[in-house]
């Protein structure tokens, strides 16, 4: 396995003016935690190429909430396969996880949802969680619903759009391209074609549905339409909305439509957005000016608009080897100075045809594929709302804001190589969560080793002065070789607490003492930085909390952290109170994450390469090894 690890989240404002606060996101590790325990797997989910579920790459891993005088920051990583057989695992452990997410999510409200549905036959429907829990089968909401989808109707187009107006008077919208049906309390959704890959796998495109929403109840004069999709209804009371952490930004552009030259326009993709993306190429088409007698009898100029996505890949929602290209129709009228009409479309092409139509200019390609139209605006839209829409419908498409005139984005994915040089620590913390259990008393736990002849062996670092004092009295390592480095840092073995009545007050008293100890060590300038750590059970989750930086700042943490937090409550309800201790202590720090020991949820202090260590080695190991230096010596 390949792994990169990075930065998932914070707890500050991002990109989309949004904030989640460092008490959601643990709770959401918490939750992720608990289900895994409950299925019986480990923690971590599939990892996918730009959202697209069809696009499996990896697997996920939580590492942990990296605190520090700037931020709460989410760490994880992602562990890709090298071998065929890492593969097969993966596409396995990625079936088993969303079957389980799926059946865990619809299972609570599956026999309610079915009486709401009525006599429909639900014998071939599934029951999967998109934006709600929600029943699948082809035609289902179109069975229950055929005004909003039989072409004959009143308000439903030729193409099956139904009047957006209408639907709107109708349902409430209560998340884009959601709509709630009070009557018979069931949801509606827009078509899956709205949908990466095209299928019901992933999340709607938002961006989208919330500019055509908002433009529609601006343009009070304009004609909209929407798709709905058929085959799919909800449960309302279990809708949540869905966040994709993906930044896309409306594109720049010149609105003097009548200066652009006609013809066609063809937007290569780059290597990076091939593979992110998808997105092969995308070509434009701008059709000579032609005038129109309309019905006044009055003369208009109009300008046609065309532009195609070409694809990479094979669209997963589609039957195997079809590739569905969105595209987009308009018409600009010169004399209005405005975009009259403007629809939005899926081309469907089968695997042969679709070779011959990626070598084609959209102008000599013809029309070999099979179209399903998703919305359309008639009346006067302005070039502005025109241009937010075009750019939002190919959401993840660059080359549209490329071709509208905006500026090069840099939304590049950081990642920290496994050997990055360690920044300097005025004060952080980790706190992890692994699945597991503590038994015995508080002891110390080891987590380093030492190469000595061809052999590794464990130690534990236990320094000098009264701090090697308090360890070796207070703990018994039963053979264990003990370190002390002469280089004024120190990283204190992990204490670790069993699940006990007395949980809180063992761990108050423990770090009482180790306070008291480092302080004296400090102050007799044995130390200058420190690490140290502590990890305790709570019903089969063990918590791990490090605190690592200069060594002074470590120990008026520590004095503080009894009436900081509390072990038998989860991390969640005294986090934000531990960040805010941080920041009172260090200062905002642009040095970034110290990934040191972070895969054994640790914070460590790194070493130079050469220092001198004193180790104690106990008899019988030592004769083992064939040592002749009495304990104690170097």
């Amino acid at each position: 396995m390949r792994r990169s690890r990075g930065v998932f989240n914070t707890d500050q404002v991002n990109r989309d003016r949004m904030i989640c606060p460092a008490g959601e996101l643990m709770r959401a590790e918490e939750r992720h935690q608990r289900a895994c325990l409950g299925r019986g797997t480990g923690p971590g989910m599939p990892s996918n190429i730009q959202h697209d579920m069809h696009r499996l790459f990896g697997w996920t891993c939580p590492l942990g909430m990296y605190l520090d005088g700037s931020m709460v920051r989410v760490l994880g990583a992602i562990d890709e396969p090298d071998s065929e057989a890492e593969k097969d695992d993966l596409r396995s452990r990625g079936q088993d996880y969303w079957d389980a997410f799926h059946d865990e999510h619809t299972e609570p409200v599956r026999e309610d949802l079915r009486k709401r549905l009525g006599a429909v036959d639900l014998s071939q429907a599934r029951f999967i969680r998109l934006e709600a829990a929600a029943a699948h089968r082809l035609g289902l909401a179109a069975e229950l619903y055929p005004e909003l989808f039989t072409p004959s109707r009143n308000h439903v187009d030729k193409d099956g759009l139904v009047d957006y107006r209408e639907l709107s008077k109708r349902m409430k919208q209560i998340q884009p391209g959601v709509f709630h049906d009070s009557t018979r309390n069931l949801l509606l959704f827009a078509h899956r074609f709205f949908r990466r890959s095209l299928s019901h796998r992933n999340s709607l495109n938002t961006h989208f549905l919330r500019a055509f929403d908002s433009v529609a109840l601006d343009g009070k004069e304009l004609q909209v339409r929407l798709k709905l999709d058929p085959d799919l209804v909800g449960y309302p009371e279990s809708a949540k909305h869905i966040i994709e952490l993906e930044h896309w930004r409306g594109p720049l552009f010149n609105d003097d439509i009548s200066s652009i030259p006609s013809g066609v326009a063809e937007h290569k993709a780059n290597e990076r957005t091939r593979f992110y993306e998808g997105v092969d190429r995308t070509q434009v088409w701008w059709k000579s000016p032609e005038v129109r007698q309309l019905e006044d009898d009055s003369i208009a100029t109009y300008r046609t608009f065309e532009v195609e996505e070409l694809i990479e890949n094979p669209s997963g929602g589609l039957s195997e080897h079809q590739f569905g290209c969105r595209y987009a129709h308009a018409e600009y009228s010169k004399e209005k100075e405005a975009v009259t009409h403007f629809d939005g479309a899926i081309r469907s092409y089968l695997g042969d045809v679709y070779l011959d139509r990626i070598e084609a200019s959209i102008d000599r390609a013809g029309k070999h594929a099979e179209y399903t139209k998703l919305f359309r605006f008639d009346g006067e839209l302005m070039i502005r709302a025109w241009k937010r829409l075009l750019g939002d419908f190919f959401r993840g498409n660059p080359l549209i804001p490329e071709y509208l005139g905006a500026l090069p984005s840099t939304n590049e994915m950081l990642e920290a190589p496994l050997e990055a040089e360690a920044p300097h620590i005025e004060l952080a913390a980790l706190i992890s969560l692994t699945q597991g259990s503590i038994a015995g008393p508080v002891n110390l736990a080891v987590d380093h080793y030492q190469q000595i002849g061809d052999q590794v062996l464990p130690y534990l670092e236990i320094g000098r002065g009264d701090v090697a004092q308090y360890l070796r009295s207070r703990f018994d390592p039963k053979g264990i070789i003990l370190a002390s480095f002469g280089d004024k840092v120190l990283n204190v073995p992990r204490i670790v607490f069993a699940e006990t009545d007395s949980l809180r007050t063992s761990f108050e008293s423990e770090i009482a003492a180790l306070g008291g100890a480092l302080s004296r060590d400090i102050a007799d300038d044995h130390f200058e930085q420190l690490s140290i750590s502590f990890a305790w059970e709570n019903d089969g989750i063990v918590t791990a909390l490090s605190i690592a930086g200069e060594a002074k700042n470590v120990v008026r943490l520590l004095n503080q952290l009894g009436q900081t937090i509390d072990p038998t409550r989860p991390p969640s309800e005294w986090i934000e109170a531990l960040s805010a201790r941080i920041k009172d202590i260090s200062c905002p720090s642009s040095t970034g994450v110290s990934w040191s020991g972070v895969d054994q949820g640790l914070l460590l202090i790194m070493r130079d390469e050469w220092v001198r260590v004193e180790m104690d080695i106990p008899t019988t190991l030592g004769d083992t090894l064939g040592l002749t230096s009495e304990p104690g010596e170097t």
